[in-house]
């Protein structure tokens, strides 16, 4: 029998939503939109005529009363990510937020112990990155001995945003390189070890008028090798993965923002090169269905809300 379609309700008009999230989840085997909330009305309205959605609310509440809405899509600021996660489990809704998780990692620790109260209910981190089947070539790779034994990743996630109003740039809203795409670097490494780093260090350097960090350096030490990393803001637009070990190299090209275009992954081993192409795909499309599939059948989160909160505390010790 095919699977029910889970009812989605997107809060809030961000452009990740518009440009991205929701043109996927049109697109997504498993997933309904069904309503769209904005605190202004009109916006709500012009956004549900774009994309056909049946119903538009000009307050978050209203749509987190409708019942016939099981899952919430929140693409909000970072300091509205845990008010939101809570006042729609409170509600009774499934939760899939954009990263990070919370502002802090006390904000996260609170939503977790908060969604312990509703066992029925899901929450999962939107690290859609990791749903392009050329992260599990990635880890194959590393499993089988395909370069030796991992020794060091390095990470590169960088972009240019000027504007100070630009939610990016406020301080206030959890903005910043490191809470934005260093969190990328954070989530790769820990990922491919396979472990939680035993010391980090960072190195921000802030906007004198915005107060945010525009550049910031890591380095993750883990028992069985180490990581870096580099994220800014006001810098080239530019992104790459490198994969060290003890017999060879994977460079993964576009390690993040790869829709709808091939990808490449480029396999050294001493003097043998090889390039391993994947066709296009939308990790949106896959995040959404997986997130729907698991409401339904109770499978394990890809992301589960632990990975999220380790992620977080990275994050804050590389801040502190």
């Amino acid at each position: 029998m095919r699977m029910k379609k889970v009812s989605w309700g997107i809060l809030g008009t961000a452009q990740i939503a518009i440009k991205k999230v929701i043109p996927a989840m049109l697109k997504a085997e498993f997933c309904s939109i069904d309503a769209i909330a904005s605190r202004r009305l009109s916006q709500a309205e012009l956004i549900a005529a774009q994309f056909q959605i049946k119903k538009a609310y000009g307050s978050y509440e209203a749509m987190l009363l409708d019942p016939a809405i099981e899952a919430i899509y929140i693409p909000l600021p970072n300091h509205l990510h845990v008010e939101w996660i809570l006042k729609s489990l409170a509600a009774g809704k499934h939760v899939l937020c954009e990263k990070p998780i919370g502002l802090n990692l006390s904000e996260a620790t609170l939503m977790n112990e908060a969604l312990k109260k509703y066992p029925d209910l899901r929450v999962m981190e939107a690290f859609m990155y990791k749903f392009h089947p050329q992260w599990g070539k990635v880890k194959s790779l590393i499993a089988s001995g395909s370069i030796g034994t991992l020794v060091h990743v390095h990470i590169h996630f960088s972009y240019a945003q000027l504007d100070p109003n630009n939610i990016r740039n406020q301080k206030s809203m959890g903005g910043g390189s490191l809470m934005d795409v260093g969190c990328y670097g954070v989530s790769v490494a820990r990922w491919l070890f396979e472990e939680e780093p035993v010391k980090v260090s960072g190195l921000s350097e802030y906007d004198p008028e915005m107060k945010t960090d525009r550049l910031t350096s890591g380095i993750l030490q883990f028992n069985k090798g180490s990581a870096t990393f580099t994220c800014g803001t006001q810098m080239e637009r530019f992104q790459v993965v490198h994969v060290f070990g003890s017999k060879g190299k994977i460079e993964i090209k576009y390690p993040f923002n790869c829709l709808d275009q091939e990808a490449t992954l480029i396999l050294q081993q001493g003097s043998t090169i090889d390039r391993i192409s994947f066709e296009p795909v939308n990790t949106y499309v896959l995040q959404a269905d997986h997130f729907s599939k698991a409401i339904r059948t109770l499978e394990p989160l890809f992301i589960p809300v632990s990975d999220s909160l380790n992620n977080m505390r990275i994050i804050e010790q590389l801040r502190d």
